[in-house]
């Protein structure tokens, strides 16, 4: 797949609301908002094969089955709550369901938010045994997005190296287990890419999951930062393109299993790390100069060297 490189660029216009989020503070900090959301990793790897993600397929050499700490966890959550994020998602480049202590992990932040403020997990569904789908179900999440790529049994396998009934049974059982115990909560609902693999089937996929009343979520794809060794692989329907805006800097927080705070969900490589939660506050990495001054370069199209620089994303109209 041929994919332009070179400096992203950006639409001043769509710029000027979050330039305009951008104050200068005595000369020398941006100051951002409250962020919206914050992404944890409590365990490292997945048992999946994806092919438009980069698991198992990066430079760097990232350890398997590294669990978070629970003392950092719990600093890490009850700083989120202090600083007024609304949205807590436990996941981030992995998939959570490896981390057995994950409703655990959910019931510590959902007994301690009230709404708007809410819970997320976005898994594979592979791992969504009887165990794990009581325990989400007494955990108080939110919502639980599974990914499904395909209801062709063949191409799911291609696409997710898993096999398709399994992960149909579990979300079946988990629907079952809800209705029987009368529980409102978790939200379920699936995601898929958008991809030439799947693209035709789309339609049918659409009246599958309306048929049972599950909302359905198509994303587009993106070249992760540039990540060559899913180029090939993930070939997007449509061209991919520059990104025109992203609310990421600006918005949202991604922490690793040890502390490690990243400027993207899509920096797989690690290459711009915004601080360590077990030396600093995460109040001040947020508002730290080296956020800002990121934020900044963004905000006036000053991407060269950043990963932003690199990202591609399938736009709608092509």
């Amino acid at each position: 797949m041929n994919i332009r490189q070179g400096v992203s660029k950006f639409d001043p216009k769509k710029n000027i609301m979050q330039i305009n989020d951008i104050q200068q503070t005595g000369g020398s900090k941006a100051v951002v908002a409250v962020p919206d959301h914050v992404q944890i990793q409590t365990i490292t790897g997945c048992n999946a094969g994806c092919i438009f993600c980069p698991n198992n397929k990066t430079r760097r050499n990232i350890p398997r089955g590294r669990r978070m700490d629970w003392d950092l966890y719990r600093s890490i959550v009850d700083q989120s709550i202090a600083l007024g994020i609304r949205r807590y998602s436990v996941y981030l480049m992995n998939e959570p369901m490896l981390d057995r202590e994950l409703p655990k992990r959910v019931a510590y932040v959902s007994a301690r938010i009230t709404k708007p403020q809410y819970v997320k997990v976005t898994s594979h569904g592979g791992l969504l045994t009887e165990r794990m789908a009581r325990g989400l179900l007494d955990s108080g999440l939110n919502k639980l997005k599974i990914s499904v790529q395909s209801l062709n049994p063949k191409t799911y396998n291609d696409i997710m190296g898993l096999e398709l009934s399994k992960t149909l049974s579990n979300i079946d059982r988990l629907l079952s287990l809800k209705q029987q115990g009368g529980y409102k909560l978790p939200r379920l609902e699936i995601v898929m890419v958008d991809s030439i693999q799947t693209h035709n089937e789309i339609p049918e996929i659409k009246r599958y999951w309306r048929e049972r009343d599950i909302k359905l979520y198509i994303e587009p794809v993106e070249n992760r930062a540039d990540q060559q060794s899913i180029r090939d692989s993930a070939i997007g329907a449509r061209q991919l393109k520059t990104f025109s805006w992203c609310r990421r800097l600006m918005e949202q927080i991604y922490i690793l299993y040890d502390g490690q705070m990243l400027q993207c969900c899509a920096d797989w490589e690690q290459r711009s790390v915004m601080g360590d939660l077990t030396r600093e506050s995460l109040a001040d990495i947020w508002h730290g100069e080296r956020y800002s001054d990121y934020r900044r370069r963004f905000a006036a199209g000053d991407v060269k060297g950043m990963i932003c620089g690199c990202c591609r994303k399938q736009v709608k109209g092509n």
